[in-house]
């Protein structure tokens, strides 16, 4: 167990901006916070994926303690940000740009709650993590899910425009990123240089070249060049890749592209540490604290606090 602080959120701003003759706030984000009352000297950033939100590191959707709660038990104060349109922001179309529509069902499950049942990649079979639908998982896991940029060099834009006041309130700190979040979490690192202590990227999307319905990736782990003028790979990196998710090949060729920029990487495969059967939600997942457990260890031997 452990004692909280603090806790609480705030809205991160970049002032106004004037749009079809009316003032309205420019690209915003959120930041929610608990902190330990025995902590150590670091945080940990968590920036969500695609269409979600932070609110999916709090809670599994079967209603067990999310990642949240095995970071503060580790003694890290922990920032949960809802990148810009996500979450607690509104998605404003004039100042973000265009949305997608939320996801269905019809793409969703497949990928997330029943992987071995559709058989979409060869690794789904060894699916078997999710949690059972007596608590409704799936309905509570759809509900978070909501529309994203249609490009990726959008959601790489947003998340810089606000990296200035996202720094100044986390100070120095760990970014964990999750799935499209992980593009999101380089261009923050470029941008945080020296406060960027670690980056583990649990799934990351993208891959240098890979071709997405939102984008190419021209810019090595990113769709676009890095506003920040530090290196976004100088920190020590972890890539968490699970055993069933069609995540697989594309994290290996992540990694090794990190390893031909010289970064100090660990590439974390599940499955080689004995983790195995989960998918790309695996924050949300059975075993889900093995895998918090997993990358406090990670943190334990990579990050001085």
């Amino acid at each position: 167990m452990y004692e909280l602080d603090d806790f609480g959120g705030v809205f991160l701003t970049t002032g106004a901006t004037v749009t079809q003759g009316r003032t309205v706030p420019a690209v915003s984000a959120y930041v929610e916070w608990f902190k330990p009352a025995r902590r150590r000297s670091g945080s940990i950033t968590v920036v969500h994926g695609g269409g979600g939100q932070s609110s999916e590191f709090l809670r599994t959707p079967d209603d067990r303690p999310g990642w949240v709660h095995a970071f503060l038990r580790a003694g890290y104060a922990v920032y949960l940000l809802d990148r810009p349109g996500h979450g607690r922001n509104h998605w404003n179309g004039a100042v973000l740009g265009p949305a997608s529509a939320p996801a269905d069902y019809e793409t969703l499950v497949p990928r997330f709650v029943e992987p071995a049942r559709h058989m979409l990649w060869p690794e789904a079979a060894e699916h078997r993590q999710w949690p059972s639908e007596s608590r409704g998982a799936t309905d509570r896991f759809m509900a978070s899910q909501g529309p994203m940029a249609t490009r990726l060099a959008a959601s790489q834009a947003h998340v810089e425009a606000i990296a200035p006041a996202l720094f100044d309130f986390v100070g120095d700190t760990v970014l964990l990123t999750h799935s499209a979040g992980g593009p999101c979490g380089w261009a923050l690192s470029a941008c945080g240089g020296p406060r960027v202590k670690a980056i583990v990227a649990v799934e990351p999307l993208g891959a240098p070249g890979f071709e997405h319905a939102h984008g190419r990736f021209d810019n090595g782990l990113c769709a676009a060049e890095f506003a920040g003028p530090h290196n976004p790979y100088a920190p020590p990196i972890a890539i968490v890749t699970a055993e069933a998710s069609w995540m697989r090949q594309m994290n290996f060729q992540a990694a090794d592209y990190l390893r031909s920029r010289g970064a100090r990487l660990t590439h974390l495969d599940l499955p080689a540490l004995g983790v195995t059967g989960n998918g790309h939600m695996m924050m949300s997942e059975l075993n889900s604290d093995i895998i918090a457990d997993v990358v406090v260890g990670w943190l334990d031997q990579h990050v001085r606090t």
